[in-house]
């Protein structure tokens, strides 16, 4: 997997860079394998704003949140993903032929 992190108007310290990357590997948990993550910081006059972006085996899923701390727009943008991350898992299991529900016998 590869974790981008960038900023406009903005430095990335270390701290941050970690951070993200801690909460970007909990993604996993929801789909798997995450080929690719980027996320941008800007900073705009008194709010911070995190684009994230993550391309998975045949889609690229985006959001974006402003917050007026930096930490709490990152968690909050890579929470939002998740969920999309969640919902794009389900349905895709979903759509697997349920194989259990026919009776084994001919029957």
């Amino acid at each position: 997997m590869n974790i981008r992190v960038s900023g406009h108007h903005f430095d990335i310290s270390n701290a941050i860079r970690e951070h993200v990357e801690q909460a970007v590997t909990k993604l996993e948990r929801y789909y798997s394998p995450l080929i690719d993550v980027s996320l941008t910081i800007l900073q705009e006059t008194h709010e911070f704003r995190a684009d994230t972006v993550v391309n998975v085996s045949s889609q690229t899923l985006k959001y974006s949140i402003e917050g007026e701390k930096v930490y709490t727009a990152i968690d909050l943008s890579l929470e939002r993903m998740g969920t999309q991350l969640k919902k794009l898992h389900d349905k895709r299991r979903d759509r697997r032929p349920d194989t259990h529900s026919q009776p084994a016998g001919g029957e």
